[in-house]
């Protein structure tokens, strides 16, 4: 006999704002567990990740559609009943890594598992999955949404430790590392396309993401590898080119990037403010 399958929404804290009164607005009566709880991160667990139980047809779903597929979540299936579905979906919200150090683990944005379980064999992979059936992948770069599927039946299900069970190795950090440089890239041409719009037109998608991509590798020549400091050194690289700041009219801008008596933050607050001067020299001559 089959067994009933439930779908579940697995959301991320960290990119939904004020995610428990988000859900309490968009499902009356939220069944629900709180990842983080009965854990060392427990004081962070609005955060972190919540495993929903989704009804069909719902407010909560159309907003998982209509906002939070892509970037803060996943939807999963599983026969299981929710005690151990959200226990062994705890039990991944930190790993350990080499030297035994442990780190938090957010398995749970789309960007990251389709980098983490693409890297494992089909036996790992479901044994990681554990008892989750099935889980959906969005739609992204013109191909179509699919499904990570347990090809085996349904695995034991994890507890939670202070010492994570699982562990990541080098060939899943690489991956986990090209992850987290698509997720910066996208963020830099979601904000490119807010603020600098022309930079990005006539580009095809391909095209905006190796913009994307070429801004963050000069930024990181510099030391600026985080996103908001990508984000920011985008705004020179959408005004002046991809050259920057190598062309002969860049001076200025290399003179800053060599003043040793600023710090990193100091010097790019210092090339925003040389930008801004350029920009109010060019409006000034304009009226001129």
């Amino acid at each position: 006999m089959t067994r009933n399958v439930s779908r579940y929404l697995l959301l991320d804290g960290a990119q939904i704002e004020n995610l428990p009164g988000r859900l309490c607005r968009l499902d009356d009566n939220p069944i629900a567990e709180w990842l983080y709880h009965r854990t060392p991160y427990r004081a962070a667990f609005d955060v972190g990740p919540v495993l929903v139980a989704l009804r069909p047809h719902s407010a909560l779903e159309r907003a998982f559609t209509d906002e939070w597929q892509h970037d803060a979540g996943l939807l999963i299936e599983s026969t299981a009943a929710l005690q151990p579905l959200s226990e062994h979906l705890r039990s991944l919200v930190h790993a350990r890594v080499s030297g035994d150090a442990s780190m938090l683990f957010r398995y749970y944005d789309p960007r990251i598992m389709r980098h983490w379980l693409a890297a494992l064999s089909p036996a790992e992979k479901d044994y990681m999955l554990g008892p989750v059936s099935r889980v959906r992948m969005p739609a992204r770069d013109g191909q179509s949404e699919h499904w990570i599927v347990r090809e085996q039946d349904r695995q034991s299900a994890q507890a939670f430790s202070t010492r994570p069970w699982l562990y990541l190795g080098e060939p899943q950090l690489q991956a986990l590392n090209q992850a987290r440089l698509e997720i910066v890239d996208q963020q830099v041409m979601a904000h490119v396309r807010r603020y600098f719009p022309k930079s990005f037109s006539p580009c095809s998608s391909a095209e905006q993401q190796q913009w994307a991509a070429l801004c963050r590798e000069g930024a990181a020549r510099y030391g600026y590898c985080a996103p908001n400091e990508v984000a920011r050194w985008s705004a020179l690289v959408a005004e002046h080119g991809s050259t920057f700041p190598h062309a002969h009219d860049h001076q200025a801008y290399r003179q800053i990037l060599q003043q040793p008596t600023l710090n990193p933050t100091q010097r790019l607050d210092a090339l925003l403010l040389e930008l801004c001067r350029g920009w109010l020299l060019t409006k000034t001559e304009s009226f001129a």
